[in-house]
């Protein structure tokens, strides 16, 4: 038996299934399976009901939950205090980031920090604004960069960067030798747009709204599941689109791509750095140092 296997156990429990577990954990649902059937094993009784579509516990696993919770617990605090016994900043930081400043922000706060942190091993976590906010707010992440105010009163937070939302165009289409659109224009083009519940269409969705243009008015020709497909395709020439200016940098700077003028101003968001209320680790007071001290003209896309 190895805490390994105890947190997949105590994940499966939280979350009700073992595909839920291994997202949160950020491993594959084989691995996680593998972790449970050692424990089992190693304890000589079944500890999950499988049988329904929610994994239940059974008597055993009843039992043994509080006992895998407490043994988490120790470790933890032992390894926090481990660390603090050092002289330099050691152990494992834990981090997560919505959509987009955790695909396109987080690597590089990372990267700073790493160089100054050699010795702290990180993890990060992508998933959407929810997800990470609750996250932290249970302590599986000690801090996270999400795209929307979420869990007044359960987190630490505070605005850290703002985004920029974009028109972008293919270079080569004659849109984009224009120096803006009008919002009739907008109408018009095939328009390419992310999914419903995505952070980014719903900013979309607000500034149409204060410019009297509702959403069904634009001609939605493709609605994609990532902000990333989202370039990809109006970089291919399918299409037009709004997105944050950390997702279109890099075929900004290729050229592939070019940024026209919406009317009115410009579409902004914050984004929003929370941190967890629990016991903070060395590693996690380290990055939030690192953070406060972080000039953030420096990493604007």
């Amino acid at each position: 038996m190895n805490v390994n296997q105890l947190r997949a156990f105590v994940s499966i429990v939280e979350r009700g299934t073992f595909s839920a577990a291994a997202r949160a954990m950020g491993v594959s649902q084989p691995a996680v399976s593998l972790q449970i059937q050692a424990l089992e094993e190693f304890i000589g009784v079944d500890l999950l009901d499988r049988r329904t579509k929610r994994v239940q516990l059974t008597e055993a696993g009843k039992l043994f939950y509080p006992t895998a919770l407490q043994i988490i617990s120790q470790v933890d605090n032992v390894q926090h205090q481990l660390e603090e016994l050092g002289e330099s900043v050691k152990g494992r930081l834990s981090v997560g980031g919505s959509t987009i400043p955790g695909a396109y922000v987080m690597p590089k706060l990372l990267g700073r920090f790493k160089k100054e942190y050699p010795g702290v091993s990180v993890a990060l976590k992508i998933g959407d604004t929810s997800e990470i906010a609750e996250q932290v707010i249970s302590g599986e992440l000690q801090a996270g960069l999400i795209g929307a105010k979420f869990g007044a009163g359960q987190l630490n937070a505070r605005p850290f960067l703002h985004d920029e939302l974009v028109f972008i165009a293919p270079t080569e289409h004659e849109l984009a030798q224009t120096r803006s659109i009008t919002l009739a224009d907008l109408s018009r083009v095939d328009f390419i747009m992310r999914e419903r519940g995505s952070g980014t269409r719903q900013t979309i969705e607000n500034y149409l709204t204060k410019h009297g243009l509702g959403i069904d008015e634009l001609n939605i020709v493709m609605e994609l599941g990532s902000t990333e497909a989202v370039v990809n395709a109006v970089s291919a020439g399918l299409g037009f689109s709004i997105v944050s200016r950390w997702a279109a940098e890099r075929s900004l700077k290729l050229g592939e791509l070019v940024t026209v003028k919406l009317p009115g101003p410009s579409i902004a968001r914050d984004l929003y750095l929370v941190v967890s209320k629990h016991a903070s680790t060395r590693s996690a007071q380290a990055f939030l140092s690192f953070l406060e001290a972080l000039d953030t003209n420096e990493i604007k896309p």
